[in-house]
């Protein structure tokens, strides 16, 4: 005969059912039906969550956006209107020389660099610099027909949040008095 003490500690505990009404209530899951639906409901819910993020409404969907036409060079800018804290995230400039530059500059925005780590850029800059809070990057001379393209990859600070300026200008001897200028900008939500 089993000892009481040992049965109530073991049912206190849930380690298993002491009384004979119990077993169909573990067993057959009696009064638990609608626990599969809460189940399946929550798997829904996220494939719907993926489905959307597949979409690109979360941010991080590339965009390109072109400066005006200029007889200089064309300037084009790849990178995300939208982001999330703390979010890595890559960027490219494309600067097609329609005459020589000798010595251009890439002049990028605060938003760059103010709330986000810059991590790598490639190719690496000649030289760089800064003009109040804005980072120069000088690259070899553009001959006509030359293509430079600069990837960058950044992080946002988990702490930026709000309306980033990443506007890109390109100066050098044969742009012109005017550089050319790229608008651009991004929104960073927490």
């Amino acid at each position: 005969m089993p000892d009481t003490d040992t049965d109530r500690r073991a049912s206190d505990d849930g380690s298993w059912p002491t009384k004979p009404g119990d077993l169909g209530r573990v067993r057959d899951l009696r009064g638990r039906r609608f626990h599969p639906w809460v189940r399946r409901g929550l798997l829904v819910a996220l494939a719907v969550l993926l489905a959307v993020a597949l979409t690109g409404r979360f941010g991080q969907t590339e965009h390109v956006l072109s400066a005006p036409p200029s007889a200089a060079a064309k300037l084009e800018l790849r990178a995300p209107q939208a982001l999330r804290s703390g979010l890595m995230w890559r960027a490219r400039i494309t600067v097609t020389a329609r005459t020589r530059i000798e010595d251009p500059e890439l002049i990028l925005a605060p938003g760059w660099v103010a709330g986000m780590q810059l991590n790598t850029t490639a190719p690496n800059a000649t030289d760089e610099a800064s003009r109040g809070d804005r980072l120069v990057l000088t690259y070899p001379t553009l001959h006509a027909g030359d293509k430079l393209v600069v990837h960058l990859q950044l992080q946002v600070n988990p702490t930026t949040s709000g309306r980033q300026d990443l506007s890109v200008a390109l100066e050098g001897e044969g742009v012109g008095p005017v550089p050319v200028l790229l608008p651009a900008h991004v929104t960073v939500y927490r």
